[in-house]
């Protein structure tokens, strides 16, 4: 194999990993050179269908030099170990989201990149397509006047054997919202959310969430996520970003493009896929050969959490409104 640019390793093979995959092939500054998973044939596959070697184990991964950076698709349980050892063997990480559990484990997170001089870039892929980055031009340029609202919406049905894999849409799929609602308003004061099971059966974690925020200059920010069903209508609310300002607004949609891909939820869309391919780009081109920050930081990924640890407290208590804590 021709290795072009930067060496690209994927620890874990699982459903995410063909859209990573995707991103790694349509970037010409990179080469999969292979993939590790406890499950050997879902590394094969996924070498097979991109390139590169199936590795033997996590070390066989991390002694090859050819391998620069590490995508890091395992469970979010083994994220942080993976990535504190990707990081002490020199490589760069992209580290999917959730990045970790606790901000204390993205704090280790954080002083180890330091310490390596490696990237450790989160994996909020959402953000990354060029209609959010014009969305947050528009909004720092004022073109849009005083923020009133934000929102945004998420309507794709799973299948209970499907949401297993995921748990509570919480911190399953609010992740996405919570990171994007930090980079196009900021971070917000305090929240109040509910939580409701529709159609789980055996599954005792939500399906349904919605959050609230109240931003520190009045706008409201609107977060709804839902598995338990799709939206068929002429005017679907599959995934929506609104903002809406004094002297204008921006939409973006999923729906604006659509194509056959039944390899898993959401792949028939193209702003779906768009947004790893960007976001690889940002990770490979201009975080680690030009040395330039990420969209959205470990930092950002911090308050994240923070913003759904409120929200959890919220949907489980009475009071109204739950201070975001930040670290």
């Amino acid at each position: 194999m021709i290795q072009k640019g930067i060496g690209i390793a994927f620890a874990g093979a699982g459903i995410v990993a063909e859209m990573h995959g995707r991103g790694v092939a349509a970037n010409a500054n990179a080469t999969l050179i292979g993939a590790y998973d406890p499950d050997i044939a879902k590394a094969e596959a996924i070498t097979k269908k991109f390139g590169g070697r199936v590795f033997s184990s996590r070390e066989d991964l991390l002694a090859d030099p050819q391998v620069d950076a590490v995508h890091i698709l395992t469970p979010t349980k083994h994220h942080v170990t993976t990535a504190l050892a990707s990081l002490s063997a020199g490589k760069h990480v992209l580290v999917e989201k959730p990045v970790a559990e606790s901000k204390e484990d993205i704090a280790r997170l954080q002083e180890a990149a330091k310490r390596s001089g490696r990237v450790c870039m989160p994996g909020h892929n959402y953000i990354y397509v060029p209609s959010l980055q014009r969305a947050k031009r528009l909004i720092q340029n004022g073109k849009l006047g005083k923020i009133a609202s934000l929102w945004i919406l998420y309507n794709i049905f799973h299948s209970e054997d499907v949401a297993a894999i995921y748990g509570g849409v919480l911190r399953a799929v609010c992740m996405h919202h919570a990171y994007s609602l930090l980079y196009l308003l900021g971070r917000p004061e305090r929240l109040s959310s509910m939580t409701s099971r529709v159609h789980y059966q055996s599954l005792q974690c939500e399906d349904q969430a919605m959050i609230t925020c109240a931003m520190p200059d009045g706008a409201l920010a609107n977060l709804w996520c839902s598995f338990a069903a799709n939206d068929p209508t002429n005017d679907p609310w599959t995934v929506i970003y609104k903002v809406l300002g004094t002297t204008g607004a921006i939409n973006y949609s999923w729906n604006e493009a659509q194509f056959e891909d039944r390899g898993g939820p959401a792949w028939g869309m193209p702003c779906y896929q768009e947004g790893f391919i960007e976001e690889i780009e940002h990770f490979i081109t201009h975080c680690i050969l030009e040395g330039k920050p990420p969209l959205s930081s470990l930092d950002d990924a911090a308050d994240a959490l923070s913003i759904l640890e409120a929200a959890e407290r919220s949907a489980r208590g009475t009071s109204t409104f739950e201070t975001v804590i930040y670290k």
